[in-house]
């Protein structure tokens, strides 16, 4: 909901090295507004401060951090003025946040406002952000030509933020919908968390006061079941099966929301540490149940309200575990939701396992079946039994409680690797007893489907310090080539071979995402995260590790590209062993292996 009175802004600093909110120097002020629907350019104070009294709104890009502190020690006045950082928001939400490419926050490697616009597709290289030669602020008076370059530069930065702000607008439109005026006003919709939006919805809804506890209990909980992989390899007719949205099925048939001294206290069958009200559905779950039903009928439609009522149910959850939330938490409940999710997947593993199917993996809401039938129709009608076992032993069951076929797959693959010892305890079924000893990693692994998609889980590949060489080589490589050979393992030299052609294209590729705080927050200003942030400021940096001690660091060095084209180092200067470590899960391995060797 974009407000006449909002005005788009960013401005343009002298910089002393590293961008620094409390040194860098204002130069220029540029801004849209929505009231007159014109681009302004300012220097002056005065002139700010005049715009600013004639708008309420004020979106930017990091401006809580950066823009606005310069700003008010220039004297400009915020007060009263609600601010709007979509830095922040996708920080904040990118995780959780669904596009054409896949998931945001699995795409995002970095929060600059131009590699946002460009992942999202707003902005390509033509109509992004500008390049200018930044010693131009350090001038205290422009020349005709100088103040135009500046003035065509801060409007690019204007408009690709505005346009940022707009998508941010439609994507979370229905937002709206589920909170107060009060929050509408204050753009919280916007700002705040995924749980806090929740929270306030459910109190909205049902009429609540919105209290909140600053105190937080270090709240702590048993997670969903997760069992041992069964085999490093497997092979036939496999299922990937999953409850339909797990969690808020436990709490609505189980009442979880409602406590009472005399009720439902697992029927015999489940264990729960709590009693829950089993004459009456709850507010809170029945609120829950129309949202549900909502959302079916909004997915059935294509209606992008299903999006909005996803978020909420999921988050329900996070508010009943949270003592923030004061409404809404109780710490014995959160316990017995998880505690119960844990006992109906391991229900179902035990009916399939004595049905003669093999449980491969489970993980949470997921079990991966191995089916020695191939007959499916006989998979489903196991399934059902599950289904109504549970639901025969809760008080309010629900026809939409269910679980469905995620995934056909054909090939199943599990990855040995170093990992926390997990200790024995109640929830470890006879077949994890047996598989512990394999040394496979949970939470770790791939598959091809029927239709030859290669999906796979974690692998370290998602995770943003991965390099940029190993997100290439696994993209672009290994998909393909585990989908037509139906393997994941490969020689040391294909490797090998592969790295030094990439690398001979793009010695870029070498680099290493580090995202570090101020330097001044680190305790030891030894650790490496403390030394990149005093060398190169705190953000995101991309680094090279090399073995010609440039940079920083101790046994290993990280360096800028930059440093490493000064020096004219070469493919056998960067130290590679991470790369190495990336990529071992694909490797086969040999006895007399070697570390790279360029030589």
């Amino acid at each position: 909901m974009i407000h006449k009175d909002t005005l788009i802004y960013d401005i343009e600093t002298k910089t002393f090295g590293k961008p620094d909110a409390d040194k860098d120097q204002f130069k220029v002020f540029g801004c849209y507004s929505y009231k007159t629907e014109k681009y302004y350019y300012l220097t002056k104070s005065a002139d700010i401060q005049k715009i600013i009294n004639d708008h309420k709104y004020f979106v930017g890009f990091n401006n809580v951090k950066y823009d606005n502190p310069i700003l008010i020690r220039e004297g400009i006045d915020f007060k009263y003025k609600i601010i709007v950082d979509l830095m922040d928001i996708f920080i904040k939400r990118a995780g959780g946040m669904k596009i054409k490419k896949g998931m945001l926050g699995d795409l995002l490697m970095k929060y600059s406002l131009d590699f946002i616009t460009k992942t999202l597709g707003l902005v390509d290289e033509e109509s992004g952000k500008k390049d200018i030669d930044y010693s131009i602020f350090n001038k205290n008076v422009w020349s005709a030509d100088e103040r135009k370059e500046i003035i065509e530069y801060l409007k690019r930065d204007v408009e690709v933020t505005k346009k940022l702000y707009e998508w941010i607008e439609d994507y979370f439109a229905d937002f709206v919908n589920y909170v107060d005026d009060k929050d509408i006003n204050n753009k919280n919709y916007l700002k705040c968390s995924i749980s806090a939006f929740a929270y306030k919805s459910i109190c909205r809804e049902l009429g609540w006061s919105e209290d909140y506890d600053d105190r937080t209990e270090g709240e702590k909980y048993g997670g969903g079941y997760v069992s041992y992989p069964k085999d490093e390899s497997n092979v036939g007719d496999i299922y990937c099966i999953d409850y339909s949205s797990l969690y808020p099925h436990a709490i609505m048939q189980c009442n979880f929301c409602s406590p009472v001294t005399k009720g439902w206290d697992g029927n015999g069958k489940f264990k729960v540490d709590g009693t829950y009200n089993d004459k009456e559905m709850g507010k809170v779950e029945s609120l829950m149940k129309k949202w549900y039903n909502d959302r079916l009928v909004y997915k059935e439609d294509n209606d992008r309200r299903e999006y909005t009522l996803k978020i909420l149910l999921n988050s329900t959850y996070g508010t009943v575990g949270s003592s923030v939330f004061k409404r809404m938490y109780s710490r014995v409940a959160a316990n017995d939701v998880t505690q119960i999710c844990r006992q109906w997947t391991m229900l179902a593993r035990e009916r399939f396992r004595e049905a003669g199917y093999i449980n491969l993996y489970s993980d949470t809401d997921s079990i991966f079946l191995l089916d020695p039938f191939k007959d499916k129709n006989k998979m489903l009608k196991i399934k059902d039994m599950v289904i109504q076992e549970i639901k025969d032993n809760v008080p309010f069951p629900l026809d939409t409680f269910d679980m469905t076929v995620d995934d056909e797959i054909t090939h199943l693959f599990f990855f040995k690797g170093l990992s926390k010892e997990e200790k024995v305890d109640e929830y470890m079924d006879e077949d994890d007893y047996k598989n512990k000893p394999l040394g496979l990693m949970k939470k770790n692994y791939l598959y091809i489907t029927k239709e030859g998609d290669v999906i796979y889980k974690n692998l370290g590949v998602k995770k943003k310090s991965t390099s940029l060489l190993t997100r290439k080589i696994f993209n672009e490589y290994l998909i393909p080539k585990i989908k037509e050979e139906k393997k994941v393992k490969f020689a040391r030299t294909y490797f090998k071979n592969l790295i030094l052609e990439l690398l001979e294209k793009d010695i870029s590729l070498a680099v290493m995402r580090k995202n570090v705080d101020h330097h001044r927050n680190y305790k030891s200003s030894s650790s490496l995260s403390a030394q990149i942030s005093a060398k190169y400021g705190a953000g995101i940096h991309f680094l090279i590790p090399n073995n010609k001690s440039v940079g920083v660091g101790k046994k290993k060095k990280f360096c800028t590209l930059e440093e490493f084209k000064e020096r004219s180092f070469k493919i056998e200067h960067i130290d590679l062993d991470n790369v190495w470590k990336e990529l071992d899960y694909f490797i086969k391995p040999v006895v007399t292996a070697k570390l790279f060797d360029f030589e």
